[in-house]
């Protein structure tokens, strides 16, 4: 295609010029640029929050992972003492049928 076959719309009304049109673009992008960096700060806000919440729950975690050791022991103590009763009164039941075969002869 020869040059004197383009048509040239420079100079036609309403039609912008290049710098017009580098200019529109770059106000296109500075908005898009401003609204990304919106979007990140929201971001970063919501990644502290997460943040302080997920110390938070792992406070709570340990704390009650401390409690449930704390029963765990206090647990294993008292079937401790229930099995030892027990026997206790096994003894006991087997020494009152041995008395009362003892007194039936």
């Amino acid at each position: 295609m020869n040059p004197h076959e383009i048509e040239d719309t420079s100079d036609w009304l309403g039609s912008p010029t290049k710098l017009e049109t580098v200019k529109h673009y770059a106000s296109m992008l500075e908005e898009d640029i401003q609204n990304l960096k919106r979007q990140l700060q929201a971001a970063k806000e919501n990644i502290a929050s997460l943040v302080a919440m997920n110390d938070q729950l792992s406070a709570e975690l340990q704390k009650n992972r401390t409690w449930m050791a704390n029963l765990e022991a206090e647990t294993t103590e008292q079937l401790a003492e229930i099995q030892s009763l027990s026997m206790v009164r096994d003894q006991n039941d087997k020494l009152r049928r041995e008395l009362e075969a003892a007194r039936r002869q």
